[in-house]
């Protein structure tokens, strides 16, 4: 969710995100703690509406510093982040390897990849290994373009590739994570190859 873009997605975010503006820092920090009752125990898609009004809200929580002032107390079921010292809410992408999972708070690594749990991590190695050659369909050179022989052929089949793999990350692996986590947040899509969410159907 880029809220400095001037594109136009992004400026609907920031219309949305006025809403939260007019919280006080304890109305936003209850709206908050309440939330994450309601995220607790399960997967959620990162296009979900609650998901997106809470990253909204969250984004606002964090520039208004709310967890460090204590104004609210969440779920006993979230331990506190080291990244920013927000209730523990990680975001799985297909960036994994690279930067672990994400803070919906601050939008740093929560949890660096080699700090994930042995159990997990391990799938979640696979999986990405799985995806870094599909998703690089889209990136690819004129070369590998011009050598693939018919490129919007290979783009298509990596594009529906890509929705069966984004679709093993929320039916299976961001399930595996709620054993570690209170509640997950996976990425039901990629930009890159137009998968939508509508295109991932648990």
């Amino acid at each position: 969710m880029a809220i400095d873009s001037d594109a136009p997605l992004d400026v609907l975010w920031k219309e949305y995100g006025r809403a939260f503006r007019d919280f006080d820092d304890h109305s936003l920090a209850r709206w908050l703690a309440q939330t994450l009752g309601q995220l607790e125990g399960k997967s959620w898609r990162l296009s979900h509406p609650l998901i997106g009004a809470y990253r909204l809200a969250s984004q606002l929580g964090h520039e208004r510093q709310i967890w460090h002032k204590r104004l609210a107390t969440p779920p006993a079921a979230y331990t506190e982040s080291g990244c920013c010292r927000s209730p523990m809410l990680p975001l799985l992408s297909r960036d994994i390897r690279e930067s672990g999972l994400i803070c919906q708070h601050c939008n740093e690594t929560l949890v660096p990849f080699d700090e994930i749990p042995e159990a997990i991590r391990v799938e979640l190695d696979f999986w990405a290994g799985v995806y870094e050659p599909v998703h690089a369909v889209a990136h690819w050179d004129d070369r590998q373009r011009k050598s693939a022989g018919d490129y919007d052929r290979a783009y298509e089949n990596a594009a529906r590739e890509a929705e069966k793999i984004l679709f093993q990350a929320g039916k299976v692996l961001s399930v595996r994570l709620l054993e570690f986590y209170p509640a997950v947040i996976w990425e039901d899509q990629d930009e890159c190859l137009e998968v939508r969410p509508e295109d991932i159907r648990l």
